[in-house]
């Protein structure tokens, strides 16, 4: 029998108000019935367990005090809503540097630019101050007259010629008039009664005076001035932009021709409205309800027009709390004015990590966005003149940075986009020609057979306790000999091919299948194309890729078959850049939030620089095998024929025989697998009986029609 357990007994003078919560026995009177207890108040407490009955124990009933009394840690634990951090976020790490420094060269510059302008000034005022001067006198007479308390009924009664209305009303005039002309005389004697008095006494000194003096003169030339011609030359030379107003905002917004959001009320802000965020201001607004924050997306220009700036200083993004949410980012000045950012990686000691947080763009408020090629595949697509290059080369340049890493580049386009990175590649291919494209799915085949050998390698390793979450780490990478360091195959272009004819869907099949296994293994997949559609970019490959970084694209179904189905929905979309103008800006998702990204892109001798550094890290030689040899894209029809039996063969057994016989070039080949490709090449998947067991294969003689057929192809294009 097992001891009741105990509790913690308060003082006994303890007179603190109880609630006393009693525990009846569960054996005592069993027959009563439970509802007779109950009232309409009564809420079961917890889940209702169902079961068995068990006997417990007999014991009185237990009694505890549980004081009713609540201490103030009890009310402050618990249920604390968010609070406004008494420093704002602008003024904290960069984002306060950079407020700081533009705020301090603005004020610079301004202060430099009036000072050597000062003496065109005071001329100005010189010539603007007497006419001023009289027109204030003109103002104060022509206010004693009171011409115009009933001028208009006065003008009435003559033009109708009653004469005895308009001497009435001109009485009436008079008598204003001479009460204004005795307060004009008495504060004009005021005046000049005051001005002897302070000079009398002394209590003006002469800076003083002077200075009243000066304000006298800056207030009489702002009268005298003409409307159009300011005293002061204005600072830039477009349009003036200071602050963002909410009244500018919704101007904005309802002029967009949504037909639910016509009037300014229809939108509201939500807490804390527009305030100052990085180099520019943000405004979060709740849009009317029924319309999604896409729709405004798609409008950037309409948006930027109405509020009289560029394009590139206009920047409105999906809002974090729901559909219908807008961020709207207003820079100080357009991106393109703003300058590049400095690249942490074009520094002289720069060295990045495969496994670490490495910068390769900044977002829109010039806010590094950093990203690790550790666990991560890659997929950049855009139009042409988007900027697919230059952002893939970000990418890649962290891989170079890092003395571990083995590049291997596949360039389709043919222009030698990566030539400079030649020399730090195992493997570099550039062109369009049939032996490039064999040598691109020889690359990804190789991949695979790298994948298959480390994955033995880190079980070997998780073995030893080396591995603990059987993934590669960064010190196995660095381990000699270990054969796990990392890798980065970058394939430029690749709509080139994955829609070659001959080789393209043994390339497709194998870079899905890579992107599945690799990530894991220290094995790094970027691709980048242009026309991302389901030929060209399977849907297999791209549903395996973490990181998306979509640049200009024409229409949502390219937007969401980079970035997945339903983004554009959600307002991710790349359908608001334009090609060349907003070259390297592209939407990414894959990290914490999706973003406006610009990859980082520096000039050639940046480059050179950068080149250098990462051959000197790698001492000259490129990482990966010098003697390397790339497994020859086999003829698969011929092998299916080499590995069947009298009349075909079951998938399972010939999968297992062409990665026995060639494991380079079926590496880990799955019956799934071959039964793809062999379909891919017209094979049919029919139903194959071998020793009496009737399962899915292929036949000898359609195996055998279709390497006639293509012979007989081969033969009449070669005449």
């Amino acid at each position: 029998m097992s001891e009741a357990p105990t509790t913690t007994a308060w003082p006994d003078d303890d007179d603190r108000p109880r609630l006393h919560l009693v525990i009846p026995s569960t054996r005592a009177n069993p027959d009563a019935d439970p509802a007779a207890d109950t009232d309409a108040e009564t809420r079961p407490v917890g889940p209702v367990i169902e079961g068995v009955p068990v006997d417990l124990d007999d014991r009185p009933a237990e009694r505890l005090d549980v004081p009713l009394t609540t201490a103030w840690a009890d009310v402050t634990s618990g249920n604390v809503r968010p609070r406004t951090p008494i420093i704002p976020a602008w003024l904290r790490g960069n984002q306060r540097r950079q407020v700081l420094r533009a705020v301090a060269n603005l004020t610079g510059y301004t202060l430099a630019f009036h000072a050597t302008r000062s003496p065109k000034y005071a001329a100005k005022m010189a010539f603007y101050a007497p006419l001023g001067g009289l027109r204030v006198v003109g103002r104060l007479l022509h206010w004693a007259t009171a011409e115009d308390g009933n001028w208009r009924l006065r003008q009435h009664a003559a033009t109708t010629n009653d004469a005895h209305t308009w001497q009435a009303l001109n009485r009436t005039r008079s008598r204003e008039a001479r009460g204004r002309w005795w307060a004009l005389a008495a504060g004009l004697v005021a005046l000049i009664v005051a001005l002897l008095v302070l000079r009398g006494t002394g209590f003006v000194t002469p800076p003083m005076a002077y200075a009243a003096l000066a304000a006298l003169v800056l207030v009489l030339a702002r009268v005298g001035r003409p409307a159009d011609k300011p005293i002061t030359d204005r600072v830039a030379n477009g349009p003036r932009f200071t602050k963002l107003t909410a009244e500018m905002v919704r101007a904005a917004f309802t002029s967009l021709g949504f037909s639910v959001m016509k009037e300014p009320g229809s939108i509201s802000f939500v807490h804390p409205g527009i305030h100052r965020d990085g180099p520019g201001w943000l405004a979060r607004v709740n849009l009317p309800a029924g319309l999604e924050a896409v729709k405004v997306l798609e409008r950037r220009g309409s948006l930027s027009s109405a509020l009289r700036l560029p394009v590139d200083q206009v920047w409105p993004a999906p809002g974090p709390e729901h559909a219908g949410q807008v961020d709207l980012w207003v820079g100080y000045q357009p991106s393109s004015k703003m300058g590049k950012p400095k690249w942490g990686l074009d520094s002289p000691t720069a060295r990045t990590s495969y496994f670490e947080l490495e910068e390769f763009g900044t977002d829109e408020r010039q806010r590094a966005v950093c990203t690790q090629l550790a666990f991560q595949n890659f997929l950049i697509g855009g139009r042409p003149g988007s900027g697919k290059s230059f952002a893939g080369r970000a990418i890649v340049t962290i891989a170079m940075l890092d003395p571990t890493v083995e590049i291997k580049i596949l360039e389709y386009k043919g222009t030698g986009d990566f030539l400079d990175v030649a020399a730090l590649c195992s493997t570099y291919v550039c062109g369009l020609s049939d032996e490039d494209f064999a040598t691109g799915l020889a690359v990804l085949t190789w991949g695979l057979a790298e994948a298959e050998r480390r994955g033995k390698r880190i079980k070997e390793a998780y073995l030893r306790g080396e591995a603990p979450e059987r993934k590669v780490t960064p010190e196995l990478a660095r381990k000699p000999g270990s054969g796990l360091h990392p890798i980065v195959i970058t394939i430029d272009e690749a709509h080139e091919l994955f829609g070659d004819p001959v080789v393209g869907k043994d390339a497709a099949n194998a870079a899905e299948r890579l992107a599945k296994r690799g990530r894991a293994l220290g094995i790094t997949l970027v691709i980048i194309t242009q026309i991302p559609d389901k030929d060209s970019l399977p849907t297999g490959i791209t549903r395996n890729i973490g990181i998306r970084w979509c640049l200009a694209v024409p229409d949502q179904v390219a937007n969401d078959m980079i970035l997945g189905t339903g983004a554009y929905k959600r307002g991710i979309t790349g359908t608001v850049y334009r090609p060349v103008v907003d070259a390297g800006w592209g939407v990414l998702t894959g990290l914490a939030e999706p973003t406006a990204v610009r990859g980082h892109y520096p000039d050639a001798d940046a480059v050179a620089r950068i080149v250098a550094r990462a051959t000197a890290l790698r001492g000259g030689q490129p990482v990966g095998a010098a003697d390397e040899q790339l497994a020859t894209a086999r003829d698969l029809l011929a092998d299916l024929l080499a590995v069947a039996g009298r009349n075909g063969q079951h998938w399972a057994p010939a999968a297992a025989a062409l990665t026995e016989r060639w494991p380079d070039a079926y590496p880990a080949m799955t019956p799934e697998a071959l039964s793809e490709l062999a379909r891919a090449r017209g094979v049919a998947s029919v139903d194959v009986k071998i020793s009496g067991r009737n399962l899915k294969g292929y036949k000898v003689t359609d195996v055998r029609a279709l390497i006639a057929d293509r012979d007989t192809a081969d033969g009449t294009d070669g005449h």
